[in-house]
């Protein structure tokens, strides 16, 4: 990464009803307290219902922010490829919208990115969050950090938390995006980790919680 890099950040959202917009705005404060604040809020609006684009529109104050609407989902990957490409960032990081960043999670990556050259697709660690109480998810702090770590568990487990990567978004083109195949609902990002390391795109995870993954809260995509 170069210091004049841009970041693009993506937000897929099918939010139905008024407690699915809570989570989001959850996810967008999140954004808001952001220690590193120097980047781009694409937001897509999946066949969402009709108070979801004004509560977006709210944070245009204090967030760069662009929406864009899809009236028929047609999966998560969909809306990911779609997002994307309107992406104008060297680099596209991911929030769920249902999820939450710890505040310094972008600045952390990034300055890890700064000081090790080379990686195009980093993650960090993660908690879960359930009930209101986080705790640390199923893997050790550090457990697959290295790339070569990582190449070793992936065709048995997905190791890496979707929306904790920050990857070059040369290496999201270079891959064609997420597979639509229906045979990998629920899959798209696991496949995609193993296409990278196919391709030969170096993946790295930085050895913090930095991202809260909400357990329980997802709809159907």
């Amino acid at each position: 990464m170069k210091e004049s890099d841009k970041i693009s950040v993506l937000v897929c959202v099918h939010s139905r009803d008024h407690e699915h917009d809570v989570l989001l705005q959850r996810a967008l404060e999140s954004l808001v307290r952001q220690t590193y604040p120097n980047f781009e809020t694409i937001v897509v609006l999946d066949e969402c219902w009709e108070d979801t684009k004004g509560l977006v529109k709210n944070y245009a104050s204090v967030l760069d922010i662009r929406i864009f609407e899809r009236t028929h989902k047609q999966g998560l990957a969909a809306a990911k490829n779609f997002g994307i490409a309107r992406c104008t960032g060297d680099w596209i990081a991911y929030l769920d919208a249902d999820d939450q960043w710890m505040d310094c999670k972008l600045e952390v990556q990034r300055n890890y990115l700064l000081e090790h050259d080379g990686i195009d697709l980093c993650f960090t660690e993660s908690w879960d969050l359930f009930d209101g109480v986080m705790r640390p998810n199923c893997f050790m702090v550090g457990q697959y950090q290295t790339h070569v770590s990582i190449c070793k568990a992936l065709p048995n487990e997905n190791v890496l938390c979707h929306g904790s990567a920050l990857i070059r978004k040369s290496a999201l083109d270079g891959l064609g995006g997420y597979s639509t195949s229906k045979a990998l609902l629920g899959r798209e990002d696991w496949h995609m980790w193993q296409r990278a390391v196919e391709a030969g795109f170096t993946l790295w995870k930085i050895p913090e919680r930095l991202y809260v993954y909400s357990l329980g809260t997802g709809v159907p995509r």
